[in-house]
């Protein structure tokens, strides 16, 4: 008895010199403002937890909204920061013991209305793990990957959700625009078999022709799409929500994958599942 009371007595006196979420803003806060030499107009924790492996740090991930000074006018630009803390100690930079550095490891956890009806792909809403991806049909790694987690979600729907995000990489694959425009309008159609196809189509990823994009897709799914159907306003702001939500979760690359709200480095752990 006396050695559980000790130890409640030390953990009380650990999360009484722990920092609070309003301390690291207000620390982070000042840091960006005295580096920058800009006014932080706003800052917002988007979520934080205990880094494992590393004796208890904590990370943060945080949103911050700078007035940087352009010319001679202020615009107000998003920036994400992390931060680290353990007890009352705040670093931005922590690492392993391999010197990688945690704050290119790890990314936030997966907010809950980024789990809406819209984005579930395939599977059942109710099962028991939920797969996030985020994916660009011209980059080779998702063309690899992604078609295959489709279609082991599709075997196990009592077991997966997968709620899709299109992330086209425009600078390095212009034809990704029309063809994610595309694979929008099958998304909300319920044509899986066509959204699937659009990541094997005969065309140059660097095309930027919209019409000869559109006679791929046709070619390989028999289906003829008009330029205005998929420059619709309400694919354009669906695909800005997607976007958003890529910043939110500081991803940077594809195909990036979160699995029961947590970042998949390896894209394959929902496979530890299927057995």
């Amino acid at each position: 008895m006396k050695i559980k009371i000790l130890l409640l007595m030390i953990l009380a006196t650990v999360q009484m010199f722990a920092l609070s979420q309003k301390s690291v803003e207000a620390s982070v806060k000042s840091y960006i403002e005295k580096k920058t030499h800009s006014s932080v107009k706003h800052i917002e924790t988007l979520s934080s937890y205990i880094v494992g492996g590393t004796h208890g740090w904590r990370v943060y991930f945080l949103v911050l909204d700078v007035n940087v000074k352009m010319g001679d006018h202020y615009v107000t630009k998003k920036l994400n920061k992390l931060a680290f803390t353990k007890g009352k100690k705040l670093t931005f930079s922590l690492k392993d013991s391999k010197n990688k550095d945690y704050a290119k490891i790890l990314k936030p956890t997966v907010p809950a209305e980024a789990y809406d009806k819209k984005h579930l792909l395939v599977g059942n809403a109710d099962a028991k793990h939920k797969i996030l991806v985020m994916s660009d049909p011209f980059c080779p790694y998702c063309q690899e990957i992604v078609p295959v987690l489709i279609e082991n979600v599709e075997k196990h729907p009592d077991t997966f959700a997968l709620y899709y995000y299109h992330l086209p990489l425009l600078r390095i694959h212009p034809a990704s625009d029309v063809t994610t425009r595309a694979m929008h309008l099958f998304q909300e159609r319920g044509e899986l078999d066509n959204l699937k196809a659009c990541y094997h189509l005969l065309v140059s990823e660097r095309e930027k022709n919209p019409q000869v994009v559109l006679d791929a897709i046709k070619t390989k799914t028999g289906v003829t799409l008009s330029f205005n159907e998929i420059t619709t306003p309400a694919i354009s702001k669906a695909l800005a929500f997607d976007k958003a939500m890529k910043k939110r979760l500081m991803v940077t690359g594809t195909p990036t994958i979160f699995i029961d709200g947590i970042w998949d480095p390896t894209r394959f752990k929902y496979k530890d599942y299927l057995k």
